[in-house]
């Protein structure tokens, strides 16, 4: 799921603070060849930067613009950074020429690394769609395409025989080959079974950021759920006049 929770910017600043004692650290040694200062300028500096990193990420989460990474590195490493550090090392050292030494190549090194590690914390925005998908027609595929649009990874839940079969009639092709059959569309990240008619139990399991619904089924016990925990409930109408219900009515008229 897409949230950005105390919990989770706890964590990136802990697991990037490791990053950064291990890389300050090495970088202050070459300069110094000092023991104790290299340990008080990355204790100092990093106990310091635990809690503004923290901070950082919070004040960020507010604001949104194109280029975002590229933003929050600036603002961290170059301005934060460049100051911080700075009068750290200069109150550890006492020397001018390793304190731009050590900042200079810290702050322009931990700038492109901060790029990238913001980047792999950033998740996926998840979609969940739910179809029966008896008789695939052209309306599922540009249902489950519109799906797709909404987020990053579209997880599909197919309809079991007997989830089917709470609403409507036992479906003419069985779950397996149903299930194959939406898993070989493009737009389709991954397919799992549902087992019952509302999507509820595969929700409460997956907690998408987006749960998709078509008009022909608004109103489930899953959309409430969503909006609880912070989701999204996007209603998609099937292609006007496609529906394997008609489908199946002509292949009778004609038979």
């Amino acid at each position: 799921m897409k949230y950005d929770t105390h919990k989770k910017s706890i964590l990136k600043s802990l697991v990037w603070r490791i990053i950064g004692i291990f890389w300050l650290g090495l970088i202050t040694w070459f300069f110094t060849r000092n023991l104790t200062q290299t340990s008080l300028t990355t204790i100092i500096h990093h106990s310091t930067f635990l809690i503004i990193f923290y901070l950082h990420e919070r004040a960020w989460l507010k604001i949104k613009i194109d280029f975002k990474g590229w933003y929050k590195a600036v603002t961290y490493e170059i301005i934060l950074g460049n100051i911080i550090l700075g009068l750290i090392t200069y109150f550890v050292t006492g020397d001018v020429k390793k304190m731009t030494a050590i900042t200079l190549t810290y702050i322009l090194t931990k700038l492109i690394m901060y790029v990238i590690y913001d980047k792999i914390w950033q998740q996926k925005t998840v979609v969940y769609a739910y179809v029966v998908a008896d008789i695939l027609h052209t309306g599922h595929l540009q249902f489950l395409e519109k799906a797709k649009a909404q987020g990053d990874k579209l997880i599909v839940g197919v309809l079991t025989d007997m989830a089917t079969k709470e609403k409507k009639s036992m479906p003419i092709i069985h779950y397996p080959a149903r299930t194959k059959m939406i898993a070989a569309l493009k737009c389709v990240d991954k397919v799992i079974a549902q087992y019952k008619y509302s999507p509820l139990g595969n929700i409460q399991t997956l907690k998408p950021d987006i749960l998709i619904e078509s008009t022909s089924h608004t109103e489930q016990p899953a959309n409430d759920y969503v909006e609880n925990y912070g989701g999204k409930v996007i209603i998609l109408p099937y292609s006007q006049g496609q529906s394997s219900t008609k489908i199946k009515e002509k292949i009778k008229r004609r038979g």
